[in-house]
């Protein structure tokens, strides 16, 4: 690399937290980087359409008037900075792909290399049968470089994109654990976590009865369903908590962040996300480098993560019985919740560090911006 002046030009359009959810957390370790800054003159376009989580999936007005003031200084950008590759944290569904979709017609005027990094799913389902909507993806995705998180999404763009995906999993920075938690001894009894929004796609109905089935049976447990309400809130989860005489041993705690979070990670014993809709969940990274098993679903990317009976297990959606049966062989045995949760932590270290994910990005967009 030569001087600084000589760095090749990024125009990074992406959205960044608020509010906090996989996607933003993953744009804001790209344009934060050190390694991507120190490789490449970077300049941040932030999209910047929402307050909280509750908004990702709602139409407003306001939005409308954002997405044209942020086209006209998109517009700005290009003609200013002449950038020789522009990378486009896109959305693949819903209101936000077609207002993307006009941002990507609208950086091809300018024919400038374009690399749109995909941090969810939803191709498939987007397209629904309407040969209309086939096409419009297949003419926003042609001659566009795209990255995916895992090899099982590239199925999800098989019917759009006649190119091969790069493919590039998603890497989260290293906990700092303090040496009580690392030093901590077996729970009483063990302890079972979820770490999602409260949302039905995130299967936590189902988990919640399974956690019944579980106690029917005997079993003794603590169990905490950390996050933030979106299409649950707290009061949904109480009631169904209380018909399964559960409120004894199912703590409901809303959203933890920061030392919060690593201190529940650090002090349970199985992670569970019985997910029904999931890209690649960075909460099965943070479980898995926590050293805990994780049992989640045959759903979107996970199955790159956990590797079944190794590092967790893997179920059918929508399946709380079989969600039981899954738990209730972990916390029979804290010999195989050890095995396993060591094995997640090294296949954690090996492969989804976000040193991992810094050296994979800045090789794959060195490589397009060359034309290799």
């Amino acid at each position: 690399m030569g001087t600084s002046g000589e760095r090749k030009k990024i125009l990074f359009i992406v959205q960044l937290p608020p509010p906090v959810h996989g996607a933003s957390i993953m744009n804001n370790y790209v344009v934060n980087s050190s390694k991507i800054k120190s490789r490449f003159n970077a300049v941040v376009l932030n999209l910047q359409f929402l307050t909280s989580i509750q908004d990702i999936t709602r139409f407003s007005v306001r939005k409308v008037f954002k997405a044209i003031f942020y086209g006209f200084e998109l517009i700005w950008k290009i003609g200013s900075l002449k950038p020789d590759l522009i990378y486009f944290s896109f959305s693949p569904k819903g209101y936000s792909f077609y207002r993307d979709a006009l941002y990507v017609f609208l950086i091809k005027l300018f024919k400038r290399k374009l690399v749109l990094h995909l941090h969810g799913k939803g191709v498939k389902e987007g397209i629904n049968g309407s040969t209309v909507k086939k096409n419009i993806y297949k003419k926003v995705f042609r001659n566009t470089n795209i990255i995916c998180l895992s090899e099982k999404l590239v199925t999800d763009l098989a019917e759009v994109y006649d190119s091969n995906p790069i493919i590039i999993p998603n890497g989260i920075e290293d906990f700092k654990i303090n040496d009580e938690l690392a030093k901590r001894g077996p729970n009483p009894k063990p302890r079972i976590l979820c770490l999602s929004n409260y949302m039905l796609e995130k299967g936590i109905m189902e988990l919640i009865t399974a956690l019944g089935l579980i106690k029917q049976q005997g079993y003794s447990f603590q169990a905490s369903l950390v996050g933030a309400p979106v299409d649950l809130t707290a009061e949904d989860l109480k009631k169904e908590i209380g018909k399964r005489d559960l409120a004894d041993c199912v703590e409901i705690t809303g959203p933890l962040y920061g030392s919060d979070k690593v201190n529940v990670l650090n002090d349970a014993d199985i992670f569970v996300l019985p997910s029904r809709n999931e890209a690649f969940p960075l909460v099965i990274l943070e479980a898995m480098q926590s050293g805990l098993p994780v049992i989640s679903t045959l759903e979107g990317g996970i199955s790159d993560m956990v590797i079944d009976k190794q590092t967790g297990f893997l179920a059918e959606k929508e399946n709380p019985q079989l969600l039981a049966d899954l738990m209730t062989l972990l916390l029979n045995d804290s010999m195989l919740r050890s095995e396993m949760g060591n094995k997640g932590q090294q296949r954690f270290k090996e492969n989804y560090t976000i040193e991992k994910f810094e050296e994979r990005l800045i090789r794959a967009l060195d490589t397009i911006i060359s034309g290799h």
